[in-house]
């Protein structure tokens, strides 16, 4: 079985090579990177030998093309950019970099698409979670992006065996956007935004990558919609507190008025400095911080497939902080 993974040097798509290698079903593993010496570094880091079942592509979104490869058997798509200034580089890559993949494979292989809730924004007013049949409203330039690739995908694959999957925010060893909160928790003060609550859905990357298999093996037909998740929500508080215990720190949570953190995220589009701290604090990705609920229904998914997140937030983020020290970031 021949697998195309993309974004292979991010968090999701190293996870899913990692496994991949592993699996003595896939004979070949084809990776698109715009540095193959970066991916093998990382591999190597992670005590995976490089196998002669991994082939290598330095290519680019959007410029790639795959015809020359042949057919494939499996693709999941993880590549995309999740932080920018520029809203025409959200829609270039996440876009147009779509869009040409599908158009360039050969074959009729299953498709994974890993979008995000952010396509469909924060959960509708009354609800417990939002469903894939609810209205998409995304409020910031990557979730709209997200979901204009979604609308692509349907104008130009209407009977193609993908699915459109809708994460929420994900968490596991790799995982650099939470690196700000462990590095946050080592003070004595936690500043979280908003003075009430917020619930969040949630998925470990290993969770991810199980239920991706789940639906290559048991999924439906023809182009699909759905989103996955862990089946307890958390709140942020519950999030940054498990973060403190896992480091064995003490402090106090602060919550403050997210009106005070619009001039920080102002500041990080000025000074390149705090944009590089906190690059998920950009003015416009700074819009998902203020709703109060982002919640995802993703009960249809496990009906589909049988699949169910079995890990716990504690011992993901324990995980996650243990790669951390590894890698000499914390």
């Amino acid at each position: 079985m021949r697998t195309l993974i993309t974004g292979a040097t991010g968090f999701i798509g190293r996870t899913l090579v990692m496994r991949a290698l592993r699996d003595d079903k896939v004979s070949e593993v084809i990776a698109p990177v715009r540095s193959g010496e970066k991916l093998r570094a990382q591999l190597s880091r992670e005590g995976v030998s490089i196998s002669p079942k991994l082939r290598v592509m330095e290519t680019e979104a959007p410029q790639w093309d795959f015809r020359a490869l042949g057919p494939v058997d499996r693709v999941v798509h993880c590549a995309g950019v999740l932080f920018s200034r520029s809203r025409d580089q959200y829609f270039r890559v996440n876009v147009e970099g779509t869009t040409r993949l599908l158009h360039t494979l050969r074959g009729t292989p299953r498709v994974v698409l890993l979008s995000s809730q952010s396509a469909g924004g924060p959960t509708p007013r009354g609800h417990a979670a939002k469903k894939i049949g609810h209205p998409d409203r995304p409020v910031s330039w990557y979730g709209a992006s997200k979901l204009r690739m979604e609308l692509a995908v349907r104008e130009s694959s209407p009977n193609h065996p993908v699915l459109l999957l809708r994460a929420p925010m994900v968490l596991g060893p790799g995982d650099q956007a939470t690196l700000p909160l462990f590095r946050m928790v080592r003070g004595k003060i936690w500043p979280k935004p908003g003075l009430r609550p917020k619930h969040y859905s949630w998925i470990s990357s290993d969770d991810l990558a199980d239920a991706i298999a789940a639906w290559f093996e048991r999924g439906g037909e023809g182009l699909q919609a759905a989103h996955v998740a862990a089946p307890q929500t958390i709140t942020d508080s519950q999030l940054m507190l498990t973060a403190a215990r896992v480091s064995e720190r003490r402090g106090v949570l602060l919550p403050v008025p997210q009106v005070l953190l619009r001039p920080v995220a102002l500041a990080s589009k000025m000074i390149p400095a705090i944009g590089e701290k906190v690059p998920s604090l950009t003015p416009d990705r700074a819009r998902e911080i203020w709703p109060d609920r982002w919640v995802v229904d993703g009960e249809p998914f496990s009906e589909m497939t049988g699949w169910r997140g079995c890990a716990t937030l504690e011992d993901t983020l324990a995980r996650t902080l243990a790669w951390f020290r590894r890698e000499g970031l914390v």
